[in-house]
């Protein structure tokens, strides 16, 4: 049994870690600090958003944490707005991050304009050519349009992060995702606590001395998805780190399965221009 999240590795032969921290509508100090206790309970990885407007109080709280660039993670995303010069986006989420290269830079949304979505794509790919990009890969992407980079570019992005908790498990495109090597990044993992007073969840939490996000986002892991929860509390934070001493069993997995009910939180992907 793992006691740390480990590396992912991915298409374009770099690694993620197994696990991240979320930094969406948290601002100022306070996402400053929890990214700060954050890194010190031993996250590396830190999703961020040139759209979350925060990214210099980000910048600010891997500042704080004082941890080797090397060792820390950071991704960003390029809003649909930007598609026609992404760069700009990029290149200013460098400067607001205090860093000198992203170790992956997202396409937020793939919007519904195709032309757009590969010419920002393509331009992205020009950034990690330069080097100011690790990785360049994508979100909320569904299937075909996964398909459509790779018929343009030659290979599938390394990436998609999307919608993914009980009530939302994507199964048709989380199994594309899998058989393809793509990696899924799930945001809202556990559905702003959607699952706490759940009795099914809380009596598998009873029996490893878990709380049910706890259960929920060990779901995650075994379902080899790479959760992203946030939060600004520092005991939250820490709880939802401390999932790397138990496993469920086959039996707990399935009766998480069955919660699924449609329950989309976000946006549709296939109507949403950002």
């Amino acid at each position: 049994m793992e006691t740390k999240p480990g590396m992912m590795p991915l298409l374009d032969g770099t690694e993620i870690p197994r696990y991240g921290f979320g930094c969406y509508a948290s601002y100022g100090h306070e996402i400053s600090q929890a990214v700060a206790w954050a890194l010190e309970c031993g996250y590396r990885y830190i999703d961020s958003a040139a759209m979350y407007a925060n990214e210099k109080d980000v910048g600010e709280g891997l500042r704080l944490a004082g941890l080797d660039r090397k060792k820390v993670y950071i991704l960003s995303k390029v809003w649909p707005k930007d598609y026609e010069v992404p760069a700009n986006s990029a290149q200013q989420s460098l400067r607001d991050l205090g860093v000198d290269y992203l170790d992956c830079c997202l396409l937020h949304w793939p919007g519904t304009e195709e032309k757009r979505r590969l010419s920002a794509y393509e331009q992205l790919l020009r950034l990690k050519d330069q080097g100011l990009i690790r990785s360049v890969a994508v979100s909320n992407f569904q299937v075909d349009q996964l398909e459509r980079i790779k018929e343009v570019f030659g290979a599938y992005p390394p990436i998609n992060e999307i919608e993914l908790h009980p009530a939302f498990q994507q199964r048709e495109l989380r199994q594309f995702c899998l058989d393809r090597g793509i990696a899924l990044v799930a945001y809202s993992p556990i559905k702003r606590g959607a699952f706490m007073g759940d009795p099914r969840i809380l009596s598998i939490g009873e029996k490893y001395g878990k709380t049910a996000n706890q259960v929920v986002l060990r779901w995650h892991l075994e379902r080899q998805q790479i959760p992203i929860p946030k939060s600004s509390h520092y005991d939250r934070i820490r709880e939802n780190f401390d999932v790397f001493d138990f496993s469920l069993t086959p039996e707990e997995t399935q009766l998480i399965n069955s919660l699924e009910c449609g329950g989309r939180r976000g946006n549709d992907p296939l109507t949403y221009n950002g």
